[in-house]
C-alpha cells in the first residue's frame, strides 16, 4: 500500500513537472510575442503575413458553419470558469491538493495557449502602420475653405434625403433591406474588393449573427471580430440603418484593420463609395451632423449652420434616432461591458481604451471673437470622420455637382 502511494506521488510529481514546463514554454512564447508587438515594423510584417494567413485559413475553414463559433466559445469559456472555481473550492475544502494543483496547471496551460493564439492572430495589427492615404488622410483648416465645408454639408444633407426616397421603408419609416444578412455580408465582401492596397488582406470573412442578443446588448456590444476563428460577429439587435456600418466595421477588422477608429473609417469609406443606395443610406445619415459641425468650426457661420439645420430631412434623422433608441432598454450590464472593453483595448496598447473608437480633432481657441461673438478657432486637425468627409470630397465622391 505504501509503495502504491509512493508511486502515485511520484507520478503526480512527474506529471506536474511536465505541465509546469508546458506552462513555462507557453508563457515564454507569450512574453516574446508581447515584446514584439511593441515594434511597429515587426507588427506591420506580422499583420500582413502570419496574422493575415491565420485569419484567412481559419475564416475559410470555419466560415461555412452557419452559427457563430465565437458565441459558442464564449458560453463554454464562461461555464468553464464557473466550473473551475466551484471545483477548486470543493477540492480545497476536501484537502485534495494534488487534484487542485493539476486543475490549476491545466487552466494555466489553456490560458497561455489562448493568449499565444490571440496575440498571433490579432494583437500585432493594433500597432501596425496607419491607414494608406488612398483611404484616409488628416487635414487642417488650411486644407478646406469654409465654402467647401458648406458644400460638403449641403451634399450630405441632400443625399440623406435622396437616399431615403431611393430605399424601401416600412409603415414606421424604418428601412427594409432587399437582402438577408448573409447576402448583405456577401455584398460588403464585394465592395471591399475595391480596396486594392496591399495594406488590406485580400480575404474578407463572412459575417455571422449572434443569436443570444440579450447578453451582448446588455453589455453594450454591437459586434465582435474574433481573430482566432476569423469570424465577424454582429449582435442580432442590429437590423436597422446602422447594420451595414456595424458589419462593415467588423469586416474591416478581418481585413487587418484592428484599431477601432480606423475600422470605422474604412467601413464608412467603403459604404460611402458604394453604388448601392442601401449601403450608402445609413452612413450618410450618420454623417449629417458631423458635416454641419465641421462648418460650425469656421468663424461667422452661425447663420449658415442654422440654414443647414433647417435643410435636414426629419424622416432620415428620426429613423436614426429610433434605431439608436433600441439600446435604451439594455442598460443593466453596460458599465461592466465598457469596463472590460476598455481594459482589453488598453492591453492592446490603445491608450484611450474605449475612447479609441474615435480620434478627436485638435482645435485651438485663438482668443478672438467673430461677428457672432463666438470664439474664433484654429483647426489644427479635423476629427476622424470629418477628415474622411474631406477625403471623399477631394476624391470626388462628395459634391460632384460642385466639383464637376
Amino acid at each position: 500500500m505504501k509503495n502504491k502511494s509512493h508511486t502515485k506521488q511520484k507520478n503526480f510529481k512527474r506529471a506536474s513537472i511536465r505541465r509546469l514546463i508546458v506552462v513555462g514554454v507557453l508563457a515564454a512564447v507569450f512574453v516574446v510575442l508581447y515584446l514584439l508587438t511593441l515594434n511597429t515594423k515587426v507588427c506591420e510584417w506580422f499583420a500582413t503575413t502570419v496574422s493575415r494567413v491565420w485569419i484567412k485559413v481559419f475564416g475559410t475553414l470555419l466560415g461555412w458553419i452557419p452559427f457563430s463559433l465565437y458565441e459558442l466559445f464564449l458560453i463554454v469559456a464562461i461555464l468553464g470558469i464557473i466550473a473551475f472555481v466551484v471545483i477548486e473550492i470543493v477540492l480545497l475544502c476536501k484537502h485534495k491538493w494534488q487534484k487542485s494543483v493539476t486543475a490549476v496547471l491545466i487552466v494555466a496551460i489553456t490560458l497561455f495557449a489562448f493568449l499565444d493564439v490571440y496575440t498571433t492572430s490579432a494583437s500585432f495589427a493594433y500597432n501596425r502602420d496607419p491607414l494608406p492615404t488612398s483611404v484616409y488622410e488628416e487635414y487642417s483648416g488650411e486644407d478646406l475653405s469654409v465654402d467647401e465645408a458648406v458644400q460638403i454639408a449641403e451634399y450630405i444633407i441632400a443625399e440623406s434625403s435622396s437616399l431615403y426616397d431611393q430605399t424601401k421603408h416600412d409603415s414606421d419609416g424604418n428601412i427594409v433591406y432587399p437582402y438577408d444578412f448573409a447576402q448583405l455580408s456577401q455584398r460588403l465582401a464585394e465592395e471591399y474588393k475595391r480596396l486594392d492596397s496591399g495594406y488590406f488582406s485580400s480575404y474578407t470573412p463572412r459575417g455571422k449573427r449572434i443569436l443570444n442578443k440579450t447578453i451582448m446588448s446588455e453589455l453594450g456590444i454591437s459586434g465582435v471580430f474574433f481573430a482566432p476563428f476569423g469570424e465577424a460577429n454582429v449582435n442580432g439587435i442590429e437590423t436597422g440603418l446602422t447594420l451595414p456600418f456595424t458589419l462593415g466595421h467588423e469586416l474591416a477588422h478581418g481585413k487587418g484593420v484592428m484599431r477601432e477608429y480606423e475600422a470605422d473609417l474604412v467601413a464608412a469609406y467603403v459604404l460611402m463609395t458604394s453604388d448601392d443606395p442601401y449601403l450608402r443610406y445609413g452612413i450618410t445619415v450618420q454623417f449629417v451632423y458631423r458635416a454641419i459641425d465641421m462648418v460650425s468650426l469656421y468663424p461667422d457661420t452661425q447663420d449658415t449652420v442654422t440654414r443647414l439645420n433647417g435643410m435636414i430631412d426629419n424622416r432620415a434623422i428620426s429613423e436614426l434616432s429610433r434605431d439608436n433608441s433600441k439600446w435604451a432598454k439594455y442598460d443593466t450590464l453596460d458599465k461592466i461591458g465598457e469596463f472590460f472593453n476598455d481594459l482589453y483595448l488598453k492591453l492592446q496598447k490603445q491608450e484611450g481604451g474605449t475612447n479609441s473608437y474615435y480620434k478627436p480633432g485638435d482645435i485651438v481657441d485663438t482668443g478672438d471673437k467673430d461677428s457672432d461673438d463666438r470664439p474664433i478657432k484654429q483647426i489644427i486637425r479635423f476629427g476622424d470622420m470629418q477628415n474622411l468627409l474631406i477625403k471623399l470630397y477631394k476624391q470626388g465622391y462628395i459634391a460632384n455637382s460642385v466639383n464637376g
